[in-house]
């Protein structure tokens, strides 16, 4: 770039979320005004791995999922064979009172149901009809879609990616790179397999198989670069010479991939704003008055931990993100 990364930590949640600065510094301030020449950013935590991204009065969504079904069987761990649950009270009640409006851009890292469920359910809103929104996946989520019903319409602006697409939108890009899952203990991943074409209904957890991982980083014309990534896994070969001023970092179990989250931090030279997310219970619905303690305060510390090993002359900052809050981020219009 012609010009060095951006100081894009101008200000933080004004909603009172724990900024946790590298170095134990104070918690980040409130929002200021942004600079004159810059574009406003909004991060919005959905849960699980999903985010709103809001700038200059438009919406993207990464791995929307707000079911937040049941996923464990009596021993605790996840089971596949449970039934695909959805909660369409809950999608409505997040598209009608949360988000900003109605997105342009829907981005899916995989197949899985806890980043795939309701993305069906959001594309055939009648309140959403006339406009269009274009959905950004791998070829087996596109496939999965199809399955789930999504209305032939939206499905037309279903676009397969892959790893090393860079796509321009009015205002803003899409760079598409290829990722990893997160693997479990026994270094397995949950429901692998791929899909060639349309399959029948799904009707269990592992019916929506993973395909083909990816990670997204938007980035805002005179604002700043957003990673988004939806699992606790990095080919950090993959994104050499990315260098986001935000990323979106997965922190749900990564004890079997060695050096993470190290090695993403290593890859990206340190952004200016971390953002963990795949921390919390996946379980507890949005609103809840106890869903803030089943976020894993070990995975922010972990995350923080990594950005001290990892930072390069200070300023990385992780800030936990509370639920449906929104972050302002401000990115000045130069160095």
């Amino acid at each position: 770039m012609s010009q060095s990364r951006r100081s894009v930590l101008q200000g933080a949640l004004g909603a009172g979320a724990a900024g946790l600065l590298v170095g134990g510094a104070a918690p980040l301030p409130a929002a200021r005004p942004r600079a004159a020449k810059g574009v406003e950013l909004g991060m919005r935590w959905l849960g699980v791995a999903g985010w709103e991204l809001t700038f200059a009065g438009r919406s993207v969504l990464f791995d929307p999922y707000l079911s937040r079904m049941p996923y464990a069987g009596e021993d605790g761990a996840l089971d596949p064979a449970l039934p695909l649950r959805p909660d369409p009270e809950a999608v409505e009640h997040v598209a009608e009172k949360v988000l900003t409006g109605v997105p342009e851009l829907i981005l899916v890292s995989h197949g899985h149901f806890d980043h795939l469920a309701d993305v069906p359910h959001l594309l055939s809103r009648p309140g959403w009809s006339g406009r269009r929104v274009r959905t950004l996946c791998d070829g087996t989520s596109r496939h999965l879609l199809g399955a789930m019903g999504v209305p032939a319409a939206r499905m037309a602006d279903v676009v397969a990616v892959t790893g090393g697409d860079h796509l321009q939108f009015d205002g803003y890009s899409v760079e598409v790179f290829r990722s990893l899952h997160s693997r479990q203990q026994d270094y397995t991943s949950f429901a692998p397999g791929t899909r060639d074409a349309v399959p029948e209904r799904p009707r269990t957890l592992g019916d929506l198989v993973e395909g083909r991982t990816l990670a997204f980083q938007l980035s805002v014309e005179g604002g700043p670069s957003v990673l988004l990534t939806g699992t606790s896994n990095v080919a950090e070969r993959e994104l050499a010479g990315a260098r986001p001023d935000v990323a979106v970092v997965g922190m749900s179990g990564h004890e079997a991939v060695h050096g993470y989250p190290d090695r993403l931090l290593a890859a990206l030279g340190s952004p200016s704003l971390l953002l963990p997310c795949h921390h919390d219970d996946m379980v507890t619905p949005l609103g809840a008055s106890g869903i803030s303690g089943t976020v894993s305060s070990g995975a922010v510390t972990a995350l923080k931990q990594a950005a001290e090993r990892q930072a390069r002359g200070g300023g990385t900052r992780v800030l936990a993100p509370r639920h449906l809050e929104l972050l302002d981020v401000t990115a000045p219009g130069s160095a």
